[in-house]
């Protein structure tokens, strides 16, 4: 089956428009037998809403997988959503939308969609199930249903390609979620017939359990079910890529004669000479209401050059991840391509957020230039932090300090600093001159944001105590023996001030200076024997605090 959308005859069938022009809408109820009951309505948020590019980035709350389809087109839909069961209007919904038009008459014509699927799973039967229908109906011939595809999607964990959600939103219970998968409508049995697409999506007949679905129809007039089909200059290989969401694939030659390759990427080193032909027959899971279909393809020679380079390993932090959509990431490749992320060899599994990947493993970026040239390439993720290993300091006596920069072998490509605190908060303005011991913290820091802070124990013995001492006595006359008052001060003390007072109050006597003494006169004169009174100010410069010392010093003449 060749492929070819449908051009002029479907406008707005993708929502390239970013509206609902010529499709309809409709909203109302499921009944207690499952019987869907709608009415035309206008499309509203909860009900039926257009997703677009301001939604880029945000995932499904069950699924976990990008509300915008991964392929590309910047528009698609919701149909349905969560429940409110607080408010019994919002239950039990059904929600449609359809489209009509007017299959080409001539030539095999096929239309490709994309869905993904949310639907919880009560203890119901299954005709009360929160249900995702997809019928097309030949409208010429009397609502005729066409019966391939056509899909009827009940929860469960035996459908086909779904899976249980984990999500902290699911709470225990039983919610399962279908990834973005394709579909295929062949249309080569109904040219010139008028045909109709019918979405929708239904919650549980009894009212308390939701079911929704995000679509969107192929709105590119140059897309086509198999990718990869052409190669440019300098390519030693090219890989046919089969459309996604299918059970098996089989590879042929053009007249379907020879099977060539089995699984859903083909990759033929040396490229085929240009305009060689290939079939590909596509098997669907059972019991989803898919055909078999057979799909051709033709492999083009492209006369550009063409060049996908990947770096072999990204780094990146564990709580931030590795970013591959870094330019430094694809540095060489050629201009103009457009980069699409995987996990899987094949390029069939998106990468949902590729510019923050926090499970390392290898990945796998695709390029592909406006001729359609195509490349898919590895890349390996891996993350850590910054390695730090601290060296054990010895104990030494103050006055000497220990340098913190000096307690580890640096790194180039690191940074580093210094703190008080485990959290890295009071930052260390002397950490080349510790002097004091305690357990001290070196953060290292990456160029891309990541950090690791390790403490390093300092052991610095103190300085004795000081002491600051004074005679109770003195007697200046001359003899050679006790003729001068002064401090004796030990230990680590900065001089500040000394003051002498008589009984009055007076200062009569005042020094900054440590070597400076008091030899009992005032102003040139003698003064008499009697009590006074010395005050000394001074500094603790090991433990930063301030001296105070004051004593009586009796004069004797």
């Amino acid at each position: 089956m060749g492929f070819k959308a449908l051009g002029q005859t479907t406008p707005n069938i993708g929502f390239e428009n970013g509206n609902f022009d010529n499709w309809q809408c409709f909203t109302g109820s499921v009944d207690v037998t499952g019987n869907i009951i709608v009415a035309p309505s206008q499309a509203s948020p909860g009900r039926i809403a257009l997703i677009g590019p301001e939604s880029t980035g945000l995932l499904d709350p069950y699924g976990l997988f990008p509300i915008n389809c991964p392929n590309g087109s910047k528009y698609c839909v919701k149909l349905g959503d969560i429940l409110n069961t607080a408010d019994p209007s919002t239950t039990k919904k059904a929600d449609r939308i359809s489209y009509t038009f007017t299959a080409p008459s001539v030539g095999p014509y096929s239309i490709i969609f994309n869905y993904a699927v949310v639907l919880e799973d009560p203890p119901h039967l299954s005709y009360q199930q929160p249900a995702f229908t997809v019928y097309v109906y030949d409208v010429t011939d009397g609502d005729k249903l066409i019966e391939c595809p056509a899909f009827d999607f009940v929860p469960g964990i035996s459908l086909p390609g779904f899976k249980l959600s984990t999500a902290a939103g699911a709470k225990g219970n039983s919610i399962y979620y279908k990834d973005w998968s394709t579909a295929i409508i062949d249309l080569r049995a109904y040219p010139g017939k008028t045909i109709r697409l019918e979405f929708t999506a239904n919650d549980c007949t009894l009212g308390g359990h939701f079911g929704y679905a995000y679509i969107d129809v192929q709105d590119d007039s140059s897309s086509k079910p198999i990718t990869g089909n052409a190669y440019c200059l300098g390519q030693n290989s090219v890989t046919l890529y089969a459309p996604v969401g299918f059970s098996d694939y089989f590879w042929y030659t053009a007249d379907m004669s020879k099977q060539l390759h089995h699984g859903a990427s083909y990759t033929i080193s040396p490229p085929p000479p240009n305009n060689t032909g290939y079939g590909l027959q596509i098997l669907p899971y059972p019991d989803l209401g898919e055909c078999v279909d057979t799909l051709y393809t033709v492999v083009n020679q492209i006369n550009e050059g063409f060049k996908l380079a990947v770096k072999d390993t990204v780094l990146g932090c564990p709580d931030l991840g590795a970013d591959l959509t870094a330019a430094a990431v694809t540095a060489g490749s050629s201009d103009g391509m457009t980069l699409s992320y995987y996990t899987d060899s094949l390029g069939t599994v998106y990468l949902y957020q590729p510019n923050a990947v926090k499970s390392a493993g290898t990945y796998y970026i695709r390029g592909i230039n406006k001729e359609g040239c195509m490349n898919l390439l590895p890349v390996y993720v891996k993350l850590s932090l910054p390695s730090l290993d601290i060296i054990e300091t010895r104990a030494v006596d103050y006055p000497i300090t220990v340098d913190l920069s000096k307690t580890f072998v640096p790194q180039a490509g690191l940074t580093y600093s210094y703190y008080s605190d485990a959290n890295g908060t009071l930052p260390l303005t002397n950490y080349t001159a510790i002097k004091y011991g305690g357990t001290y913290y070196i953060k290292a820091a990456s160029s891309l944001g990541c950090s690791v802070i390790e403490p390093v124990i300092v052991t610095i013995h103190p300085p004795p105590p000081y002491t600051v001492t004074a005679p109770n006595t003195f007697t200046p006359n001359n003899d050679g023996v006790n003729d001068h008052f002064s401090l004796a001060i030990t230990g680590k003390v900065a001089f500040i001030d000394l003051k002498i007072f008589n009984r009055n109050g007076q200062v009569i006597f005042d020094t900054k200076s440590e070597g400076d003494f008091w030899d009992g006169n005032y102003n040139n004169k003698n003064l008499p024997s009697g009590t006074y009174y010395w005050v000394f100010d001074g500094e603790d410069n090991y433990n930063n605090v301030k001296i105070k010392k004051s004593g009586p010093i009796t004069l004797i003449r």
